[in-house]
């Protein structure tokens, strides 16, 4: 079994998680190439987002090189018909990949999140407007598999240290699971860093 698949999915602003041992692309690097030509109304923007996403995603789930590479991504993606079709591309690529999806939901409280949103530094296309934070979270659920493999942390009181810890010791877990052997292939404990969630809403 190759290496898995850490989807770590959250509002805006709640913050996102880094493993050492293991590469974390920043998911703007996605996002700010479609930016640049379609504004998000446009139809044609998750078009291209789903045609980068997807075609980035294939080449690492094909690669030769990369093979013993555990991968983490961040994202922010509802349940709705736009939020699955993403997910979609990331279950594709795991599947060509070999790779068992652990997924990990960030909760936290609206007002903590707001005040994380106003005291992150979030630049370029990520979102820094409270009302839109504050209609996402009304009308949107975030994204879930469901299933052994995942695990909801709320860290509206956690310390990021705590937060870090208690992910790490859920994909340990999920390793030692007779279903999932081999899960956390080349990881190591060392020092983990919780940052901001970095999304595109």
């Amino acid at each position: 079994m190759a290496p898995p698949f850490i989807y770590i999915n959250g509002y805006p602003g709640v913050g996102n998680k880094m493993l050492p041992n293991a590469k974390l692309p920043d998911n703007h690097l996605l996002i700010d190439p479609v930016a640049a030509v379609y504004d998000r109304s446009m139809p044609e923007y998750q078009w291209l987002r789903s045609m980068i996403r997807s075609s980035v995603l294939n080449s690492i789930a094909l690669s030769i090189s990369l093979r013993d590479v555990t991968w983490i991504f961040t994202d922010s993606q509802s349940s709705g018909k736009v939020g699955k079709a993403a997910v979609a591309d990331y279950i594709h690529a795991a599947e060509l990949r070999g790779s068992p999806i652990i997924s990990i939901i960030l909760s936290c409280a609206t007002e903590e999140n707001l005040l994380r949103l106003g005291a992150a530094r979030r630049r370029g296309t990520k979102l820094n407007d409270a009302k839109i934070l504050l209609e996402i979270r009304k009308t949107e659920d975030l994204y879930r598999f469901g299933g052994e493999t995942e695990i909801d942390i709320d860290v509206t009181e956690l310390p990021p240290h705590h937060a870090a810890q208690a992910i790490y010791d859920f994909i340990q877990n999920v390793s030692s699971s007779s279903k999932s052997q081999g899960v956390t292939k080349g990881m190591k404990k060392t020092c983990f860093e919780v940052k901001d969630h970095s999304d595109d809403k």
